[in-house]
């Protein structure tokens, strides 16, 4: 493992203040430091200032055929976000995601004062800058001095400052091919400019999503030569993270003692020598939401199993691992805490995977089987899997100890229903999912319910969708511990089944809730099992409620009001769900009595 350094312009930072600033930070981050013998510096600078020197620019090392990439930038954006977890917890650090936020009035006025700034005060370093981009010559100078440095076979971690960041972009696809990246951090990066339009298109166009495993770029809003901006404007597999250097400045050293920094750098480069961790065993009994969200685990990887386009299928499974790392990172600020958990979780946390529990009764686990089947398991991406939930249902009954018969019958029924419903939905239902995989067929795929209010925004700037974990402990975890730095989280399935299950008692269901619930009762029907009987009742009063609503909103609301229409297609859904029960025998056997005045 090497440690390769690429420095900005000027003396190319031979003092080596950048290393010592960098260890001092990994020391506080309780990380082991890195040798100097096993830093590869390449020093250039005296090329940048050289009106001689030229070299041709060396080629590419990715393969440059044409082909579809979308499987190995999925695996990417999956190690990305995990990468980005490494800062999650730090306080002063900030991870972006793509738009970067509007800066506040204070941060604008500094932003329009940087942006004045770097032609005044950086006039040298602009000048070498320039000339590195203009001058091919020198380009490719540049990169071959660097290139014969880096050793032809093993693991590198690649620090780019400033100028140094530039020329990583223009690296990354000219390595050696034997050459694996675990992590490329820029500090500092003007990247986003205007003058490397070239540079980032070369990469763009060669990225090397398979030797890449992260790339992580800081940037600060004091430093003007970054202009307060990050990088993912123009690159967007770069995870830009902001943060604090203090006063205005541009050094290396001033990034690399920050300690989000080194914890990137650190993390990284030791991955292989840091111990595993092991959570404190503080547990409690197996809830039904561990459960559930056991069984909604094995459930997706068995979806997964089922979609049979392999691009779609790597996408998926990668959606899954991205959710199951978020929940596990749930865990773990859990278990920081305190907070007694079930052992399945513990499992979870440190790398096994629990197995589906004998915990239902029949009855029960067609109501489970039957939301899992009809949610969406891609949110928050957007996956085409057409009705592989439906096609999962028989092997997976099968796997969990039921009869493959059992399962056929289950899917059937299913299937049956989502056909009935999506015919009586009008186009553009929010819960319905157009199958392009399944000749136009429309497919029933519920958001996630319920909980996901309760999620704070999380690191990435995305809404974080909790899973069921905010109810897994004693007195659940909703307010503080539900997401940690990720974009997603697993369990959103099961947080829909256990709202639905819940508030069954309320006062009136959305539609989407009152589906699943109708689903369910349907699916029991069908297979000779006990529903809830009293569901009609219900749905009759959330229409009879809903038209009280629209009539006195109606009368002086536009003519066209959104919010009235929303109400009224949450009606018509309602009753058309009333009248499937009706004609599917999931009505009373006796109405209730009119009270005569």
């Amino acid at each position: 493992m090497k440690l390769i350094y690429l420095h900005g312009v000027g003396d190319g930072d031979t003092s080596r203040a950048w290393l010592d600033a960098l260890n001092k930070s990994l020391l506080a981050e309780n990380l082991p430091v890195i040798d100097e013998k096993d830093v590869i510096a390449p020093h250039y600078s005296d090329l940048l200032l050289s009106p001689d020197a030229a070299a041709s620019i060396p080629k590419p090392t990715v393969n440059g055929k044409i082909s579809d990439l979308s499987v190995e930038r999925a695996q990417f954006i999956d190690r990305q976000i995990e990468a980005a977890r490494v800062v999650g917890a730090d306080p002063t650090a900030q991870a972006l995601g793509f738009p970067l936020p509007d800066l506040g009035a204070m941060d604008a006025k500094l932003g329009a004062v940087l942006g004045a700034m770097p032609e005044k005060w950086y006039a040298n370093e602009i000048k070498q800058i320039q000339a590195y981009v203009h001058q091919k010559g020198l380009r490719g100078a540049v990169l071959t001095r660097v290139l014969e440095e880096i050793p032809p076979i093993g693991e590198i971690v690649i620090v780019g400052h400033s100028l140094g960041s530039v020329v990583t972009v223009d690296l990354l696809s000219r390595l050696p091919a034997d050459v694996s990246v675990r992590r490329v951090v820029t500090i500092g990066s003007p990247a986003q400019t205007g003058l490397f339009a070239v540079s980032r298109q070369e990469l763009i166009g060669n990225f090397p999503y398979a030797r890449t495993n992260s790339w992580l770029n800081f940037f600060s809003k004091r430093d003007p030569v970054t202009r307060a901006r990050g990088l993912a404007t123009v690159f967007a597999d770069v995870q830009d993270i902001r943060v604090n250097i203090g006063k205005v400045g541009h050094s290396s050293a001033a990034y690399l003692k920050q300690p989000s920094v080194a914890r990137a750098v650190g993390s990284a480069y030791h991955q292989s020598d840091l111990t595993p961790r092991r959570t404190t065993k503080v547990t409690t009994a197996l809830t039904d939401d561990t459960a559930a969200l056991i069984l909604e685990l094995h459930f997706r990887y068995a979806v997964a199993e089922a979609i049979t386009d392999a691009n779609i299928k790597a996408r998926f499974t990668e959606a899954i691992r991205i959710n199951r790392r978020d929940l596990v990172a749930q865990i773990w600020a859990a278990d920081k805490e305190g907070i007694p958990l079930p052992r399945q979780l513990h499992f979870l946390a440190e790398g096994k995977t629990p197995e589906v529990p004998d915990y239902w009764s029949t009855t029960s686990i067609i109501e489970q089987l039957t939301i899992l089947a009809l949610s969406d398991l891609t949110a928050p991406f957007e996956i085409d899997i057409a009705d592989a939930s439906f096609k999962a249902i028989p092997g997976f009954a099968e796997q969990i100890g039921l009869t493959r018969e059992f399962g056929d019958a289950l899917a059937w029924t299913i299937r049956r229903f989502n056909n009935k419903m999506t015919k009586l939905s009008k186009p553009g239902t929010s819960w319905q999912r157009w199958a392009i995989a399944g000749a136009g067929v429309a497919v029933i795929a519920i958001a996630p319910i319920g909980l996901i209010a309760l999620a704070p925004a999380g690191a990435a700037g995305a809404a974080a969708m909790t899973g069921g974990l905010a109810a897994l402990g004693p007195g659940g975890m909703a307010g503080g511990l539900a997401t940690i730095g990720g974009i997603a989280g697993t369990g959103t399935a099961i947080t829909t089944a256990a709202t639905v299950s819940r508030r069954r008692g309320a006062t009136r269901l959305s539609s989407a809730e009152l589906l699943l619930a109708v689903a369910v009762a349907y699916a029991q029907k069908v297979l000779a099992h006990d529903f809830d009987d009293d569901l009609w009742s219900k749905a009759s009063a959330a229409v009879t409620e809903l038209s009280a609503q629209i009539n006195t909103v109606e009368a002086l609301s536009d003519a066209k009001a959104p919010s009235v229409a929303a109400m009224i297609a949450e009606r018509d859904m309602t009753q058309n769900l009333v009248q499937f029960m009706d004609a599917n025998g999931l009505s009373p056997d006796t109405l209730p009595p009119i009270a005569l005045t």
